[in-house]
C-alpha cells in the first residue's frame, strides 16, 4: 500500500491464501493378490493409449515389497501389459497401490490388496546313511529380503538329526545373503521308519520357515580298517568304541576272525612250532550277549602282539539283535543299500541280526638294529656322501616259487591306491621294500629335506637266513650348522617295518671371504656390496647378521629377503661400517 502527499491511497496489494484438499479418484480396478512370503508373484495391469500421440507415464509404486518400470511409454493407440513383481517380506495384510500419472492428463491408479503368507514348507532331498554313522546334509536359508532375520530353531526329531547351531540361541541372516545351516543324520532303524523331522526357523517377519528332512537307514558296510603297528613281541592295546545306534534295548556279540586279502599268506600266522598265531586277541571277558541299553556305548579292547614280520589281518564282528528275539523291522529290501547281501536272514527275508565290521591291520615293526648307529658329519656349505648299508632281519620267504626282490622310493598315497585298485588278489609276483626317510619334527624336516638325498645302490637277499642286506649312497649338503638324527624307513606291504637311525651332524662352515672396509671419518658410513644367488634352484629366504661379539661398528642390510636362483641377477647385500669414536688400526 502506497500514501502519497495528499493523504490518499494508491496502489494496494491484496493476498490471498488458498488451501486445496484433493483426493485421489477411485481406482481403475482393485486386485486381490496372495502371495508367501520369500516368494515373488507377477501382478498384470493392462494398458490402453487411445490418443493419437505417444503418451509417457510415470509409475509410482507405494512399498518396498513391489517393483517395476518407473516409466512407461505408449504409442498411439497401442496396448501394452504392465507387470508388477510383488515380492513379501513381512507376513500380514496390506493395500498398496501403482500409479500412473501422465506428463499430460489426469493420473490413474490401481489398488493393490496384498497378502502375504508364511513361507512355503521345503522338503529337503532324502538322506541315505549306514546304520551306526552319520551323513551331513546342508539347509539353505536364501534371505532375499531387506530385512535382518533372527531366527530361533525347533527341531521335531532330535534323536535322527542333529543341528550343529544348537548351541546358538539365535541365528542371525543378513538381508540379501544366504546362511547354511549343517544338520547330521543319524539313522536309528533300517529303512525310513519314522526318520522324517521338520526343522522350523521362527522369526517375527516370516513367523514360521519350514524344511521337511527324511532319510533312510542302511545295512552297514565294513568300516576303514584299523591300524596298528608295534615292535616285534610287544603288545599295543587299541580300542574300538560301539554304539548302539538304535532305541532298543540290544544283545551284542562279538566275533573275531582272521582276515586275509590274500589267502597265500594265511600261512604267517603259522609259527615255527605249529602254534596258531593270529597276533590279535580280545580282552574282554565276555564276548557274548553283552546287553546294551538304547543309544548305548561299548568299549572293545584288542591286543596286538606280533611274533614274526608279516602283516597281520583280522575282522572284529559286532553281532547285534533285538532283546526281545523278535526280527529286525524295515522297509522294502531294495533300499536297504548293498550290505543286505552279506545279512543273514531267514527265508521269509527277515533280518535276525544286525553286523558291523571293523578291519584290523596289524605291521610288525622290527627290532632296533644291534649295530652301531651311522653318523654322518659335515661342514655346512660342504657335500658329502657316505655309504650306509643295512639289514632286514626276520623276513619271511614262504612261497615255493622265487618273487622277484624290489625295492624303490615310498610312493605317494595315491600312487598306491592305484595299484591296490589294480591288483588282484593273487599272490604277488614281485616282493616290494619301499624306502623313505623321516625326520624328527616338521621343523627339523624344513631345514632338511632340501639337504639329504639317498638312493639305492645294492640289494641281496639271503633266504636260508632270512634277511636282505641294502647298501645305500647317502648324500648330505647342509646349509648351516645342525645336529639331527633322521630315520630310513623301511616298509614291505606284505612284511613289516624296518627303522634305521642316523646321525646328521653340521658343523661350522668355513670362511667363505674377507672382507676389508676402509672408514672415511667418524660418523660417517662406508659400505661394501657384494652379491648372492641361492645354492638351488629355486627362490630360498635368507636372513642376514654379525655373529655375538662382533663390533658394533658394523651392521647389514637388508637384514632378510630372499635369494634369486643362480641363472637371474641375484641379490645385493652390503656390509656397512660406521665409526662411533677415534680408532686407530683394525676392527672385526
Amino acid at each position: 500500500m502506497v500514501i502519497n502527499n495528499k493523504g490518499s491511497v494508491s496502489h494496494v496489494k491484496v493476498w490471498f491464501f488458498l488451501e486445496i484438499n484433493s483426493f485421489p479418484a477411485p481406482p481403475v480396478d482393485i486386485i486381490e493378490v496372495t502371495c508367501a512370503t520369500l516368494d515373488t508373484i507377477g501382478i498384470e495391469i493392462s494398458l490402453t493409449n487411445p490418443k493419437e500421440k505417444k503418451l509417457h507415464l510415470d509409475v509410482i509404486l507405494t512399498d518396498v515389497s513391489l517393483s517395476g518400470r518407473s516409466t512407461l511409454v505408449l504409442e498411439p493407440n497401442e496396448n501394452i501389459t504392465y507387470i508388477v513383481k510383488y515380492s513379501p517380506m513381512i507376513v500380514g495384510c496390506t493395500d498398496q497401490s501403482v500409479v500412473f500419472q501422465p506428463q499430460i492428463g489426469i493420473e490413474f491408479w490401481y489398488l493393490l490388496k496384498l497378502t502375504a503368507q508364511r513361507p512355503r514348507p521345503t522338503t529337503m532331498p532324502e538322506t541315505r546313511c549306514d546304520l551306526g554313522k552319520k551323513v551331513p546334509q546342508i539347509i539353505p536359508l536364501v534371505n532375499s529380503t531387506s530385512e535382518t532375520l533372527e531366527l530361533t530353531i525347533t527341531n521335531s526329531n532330535p534323536i535322527n538329526f542333529l543341528l550343529e547351531s544348537n548351541k546358538k540361541p539365535t541365528l542371525i541372516v543378513a538381508p540379501h545373503s544366504t546362511t547354511e545351516v549343517p544338520v547330521q543324520f543319524y539313522p536309528s532303524a533300517l529303512g525310513r521308519g519314522k526318520q522324517q523331522t521338520s526343522i522350523i526357523f521362527h522369526c517375527t517377519q516370516l513367523e514360521e520357515w519350514i524344511f521337511h528332512l527324511s532319510g533312510i537307514g542302511l545295512i552297514p558296510l565294513p568300516l576303514a580298517p584299523v591300524t596298528i603297528c608295534t615292535c616285534i613281541g610287544r603288545h599295543l592295546s587299541v580300542i574300538i568304541p560301539f554304539r548302539n545306534p538304535t532305541t532298543e534295548h540290544v544283545l551284542v556279540t562279538i566275533l573275531l576272525r582272521d582276515e586275509f586279502s590274500n589267502p597265500k599268506l594265511a600261512i604267517s600266522t603259522v609259527d615255527s612250532t605249529g602254534t596258531k598265531n593270529a597276533g590279535f586277541s580280545f580282552t574282554l571277558k565276555q564276548t557274548q550277549g553283552i546287553p546294551l541299553p538304547p543309544k548305548g556305548k561299548l568299549d572293545i579292547p584288542v591286543l596286538f602282539v606280533p611274533h614274526i614280520m608279516k602283516l597281520y589281518e583280522a575282522m572284529v564282528i559286532v553281532e547285534m539283535m533285538r532283546a526281545n528275539g523278535e526280527y529286525w523291522p524295515h522297509d522294502s529290501p531294495d533300499e536297504l543299500g548293498p550290505g543286505l547281501k552279506s545279512t543273514i536272514r531267514t527265508q521269509h527275508g527277515d533280518i535276525c541280526s544286525i553286523r558291523w565290521k571293523y578291519p584290523l591291520q596289524g605291521i610288525p615293526e622290527a627290532p632296533p638294529p644291534k649295530t652301531h648307529q651311522p653318523s654322518i658329519s659335515c661342514r655346512a656349505s660342504n657335500r658329502v656322501e657316505e655309504i650306509v648299508q643295512v639289514l632286514l632281519t626276520g623276513v619271511v620267504f614262504e612261497t615255493p616259487e622265487e618273487r622277484k626282490l624290489e625295492v624303490i622310493p615310498k610312493k605317494t598315497p595315491l600312487e598306491d591306491d592305484q595299484k591296490q585298485n589294480a591288483a588282484s588278489y593273487n599272490f604277488p609276483k614281485v616282493h616290494e621294500f619301499q624306502y623313505e626317510i623321516q625326520f624328527e619334527s616338521d621343523l627339523m624336516k624344513s631345514n632338511l629335506e632340501s639337504c639329504v638325498a639317498l638312493y639305492l645302490i645294492s640289494k641281496e637277499k639271503n633266504v636260508g637266513n632270512g634277511d636282505i642286506s641294502l647298501v645305500f649312497n647317502i648324500i648330505f649338503a647342509p646349509k648351516k650348522p645342525i645336529r639331527s638324527v633322521i630315520t630310513l624307513v623301511i616298509q614291505c606291504s606284505t612284511d613289516g617295518i624296518w627303522k634305521f637311525p642316523i646321525t646328521l651332524i653340521a658343523t661350522e662352515p668355513e670362511v667363505d671371504d674377507v672382507i676389508n672396509i676402509e672408514g672415511i671419518g667418524l660418523f660417517k658410513e662406508t659400505s661394501v656390496a657384494f652379491r648372492l644367488t641361492s645354492q638351488t634352484r629355486y627362490p630360498e629366504s635368507f636372513t642376514a647378521y654379525f655373529l655375538p661379539g662382533s663390533d658394533q661398528e658394523f651392521f647389514v642390510k637388508p637384514q632378510m629377503g630372499e635369494l634369486l636362483p643362480p641363472q637371474t641377477f641375484g641379490f645385493i647385500l652390503r656390509c656397512y661400517f660406521k665409526l662411533f669414536e677415534e680408532e686407530f688400526g683394525e676392527i672385526r
